[in-house]
């Protein structure tokens, strides 16, 4: 426990496939050697003509010109990845060869493994695809609706890219160079605590990593998308990127699902969960929370990791923000089938071994909220609220409704009345 995360072949080592491949010279992941860190100057001047990068120079994947729509083919993947490329292996064959096997992490990622057919991409169309692929704000740049307004949306996304390198790159570039490798020791550092005496939180972010390799690989598989430095090579990542497609973000995919299962120890949730009322409430998270779009506020410590480690991918020029979207979504609707739904009905995907870890992991942080008095408050919270609208209604209708007047006014007007009109009636007569 609390060893390096399960990430299947490809490993930062090198090794790569333990049993045929030999050994691979890499940066980090995926990434090999060649495309290891160089120095790029943010200089944005204009210079003898030159644009300070060709950000203008861009490639359509969509040009009628092209034999087919250009897309990441079976040989642009990392030796060690090209597995993804063939049916699903349920038994994990190649994933299994560099991670340690006695790993609870590992455990949770073979089970999950084999209720493939609820999350699987491709032409069956899992209860997963079908939740992903229902949110069309991900897919805009998919020639389903036209090959102009594809291009329109991955254009629209280039230039959201190339502004992020000249406004944010260089700021966060050291930062973007431990998390491209590694995100845990941020949530670590963001919560504070010491791995040594939390044991199984560390597992249950082992957890995230082993099981959002799997599902982010497969549907890379499925969705090919090039990187954006591919189409747009005035991008310029100072590393990378890495040799695997670029749909959903790996980054996104995992950090969201740490946060999720993080979240899902009340313990935690206390501490780091939703905000909600002025900082009066805290909660954990529903998978409505991800109706909202990538990039909203959700008021949550951990939520909010997530999405900056999603955004230095893209700030890396390495992602696309639809990409960063597609994980974020994917995370949440993964969190939500293994743990929200009762076993054996057609959202679930029961994983035991992540349900063992995530108790122990409970019994490592105390709750701060006492659950009868948080229940309490609610209750109170709700009748102040319903009091609160009930008098505004009143106060509404008492400006709207023409006020009464009182009996006698009203007797006395109706005679007065009375008076004037058979004075009018005798005055008439006389005439």
């Amino acid at each position: 426990m609390g060893a390096a995360p399960a990430t299947g072949a490809g490993g930062s080592s090198g090794a790569g496939f333990m049993g045929g491949y030999g050994p691979v010279a890499r940066f980090e992941y995926a990434t090999p050697a060649a495309l290891s860190p160089l120095p790029w100057v943010m200089d944005f001047a204009q210079g003898d003509g030159w644009s300070p990068f060709p950000f203008e120079q861009r490639i359509n994947p969509y040009d009628p010109r092209f034999g087919k729509a250009l897309e990441w083919e079976n040989s642009d993947w990392d030796l060690a990845l090209r597995f993804w490329t063939l049916d699903f292996d349920p038994q994990l064959t190649e994933w299994l060869q560099d991670v340690n096997l006695a790993a609870p992490s590992v455990m949770a990622a073979r089970e999950f493994a084999t209720a493939h057919e609820k999350w699987l991409a491709g032409p069956a169309r899992s209860t997963l695809q079908k939740k992903f692929e229902a949110n069309e704000n991900l897919l805009k740049w998919r020639a389903l609706n036209g090959r102009g307004n594809a291009w329109a949306a991955i254009s629209r996304e280039l230039d959201e890219l190339a502004d992020l390198m000249r406004d944010d790159r260089m700021r966060y570039v050291e930062e973007l160079a431990v998390q491209s490798s590694q995100a845990a020791p941020y949530f670590v550092h963001l919560m504070n605590f010491n791995p040594a005496t939390k044991p199984w939180t560390m597992e249950l972010m082992n957890c995230a990593a082993a099981m959002g390799n799997l599902v982010k690989m497969q549907y890379k598989s499925h969705y090919k998308r090039v990187r954006p430095s591919t189409l747009c090579p005035g991008l310029t990542p100072p590393w990378g990127p890495a040799q695997h497609p670029a749909f959903p973000s790996g980054h996104s995919t995992v950090a969201h699902l740490t946060a999720l299962l993080l979240l899902s120890v009340e313990g935690i949730a206390d501490r780091f969960g939703l905000f909600e009322k002025e900082n009066k409430a805290v909660r954990g998270p529903n998978i409505v929370d991800f109706d909202v779009p990538y990039g909203q506020d959700q008021r949550s410590p951990l939520l909010w990791l997530a999405w900056r480690i999603a955004r230095g991918r893209e700030r890396l020029g390495v992602h696309y923000p639809s990409d960063s979207a597609a994980g974020r979504y994917l995370a949440a609707h993964v969190w939500d089938m293994c743990l929200n739904h009762t076993a054996g009905t057609a959202d679930a995907i029961n994983v035991p071994a992540l349900q063992t870890v995530l108790t122990r992991a409970r019994a490592e942080w105390p709750r701060l909220v006492n659950p009868a008095e948080a229940e309490r408050l609610a209750k109170a919270d709700q009748r102040v609220t319903a009091q609160a609208v009930a008098a505004a209604k009143a106060t509404a209708a008492k400006k709207t409704t023409p006020a009464k007047r009182p009996a006698a006014v009203t007797t006395a007007v109706a005679a007065k009345k009375k008076t004037a009109a058979t004075k009018k009636v005798a005055a008439a007569k006389r005439a």
